[in-house]
């Protein structure tokens, strides 16, 4: 088992040290749910730990749905059109998604709004600009 996989195991188990669960960690977990479950199974797994995992730490605000569902759409698109042997080499090949490239899409302050933490806004701004 990877350590994204164990990772992704102990989100959804309660377990998980989120003191030492960066941005990178977040995207291991999501290829691997997205690998293990349909992308609605997936998403919501991911979205329901990650909620869990702030709501422990006691920053209910931590959690954003749009962000985590931005993600988990561009990773599994990025899937779909790669093949990719593990979590470590998808990140390897996608070292945008580090830098926060899926927020472009969105104008100043949309993506990190009250509305966005609530609900999944889609972008509003077309992609390449």
């Amino acid at each position: 088992m990877t350590g994204y996989a164990q990772q992704l195991d102990q989100l959804i188990d309660g377990s998980l040290d989120n003191t030492s669960f960066g941005h990178i960690n977040h995207i291991g977990v999501a290829f691997e749910a997205l690998k293990r479950e349909g992308f609605f199974d997936a998403l919501a797994t991911v979205a329901n730990g990650i909620t869990a995992a702030a709501n422990r730490a006691g920053t209910p605000d931590k959690f954003n749905a749009t962000i985590t569902m931005a993600y988990m759409s561009d990773i599994a698109e990025r899937m779909e059109a790669g093949a990719y042997r593990d979590a470590d080499s998808f990140i390897a090949a996608n070292p945008d998604l580090l830098s926060g490239s899926v927020l472009a899409r969105y104008s100043k302050g949309r993506a990190l709004s009250a509305q966005a933490r609530r609900i999944a806004l889609l972008p509003d701004l077309a992609q390449g600009v």
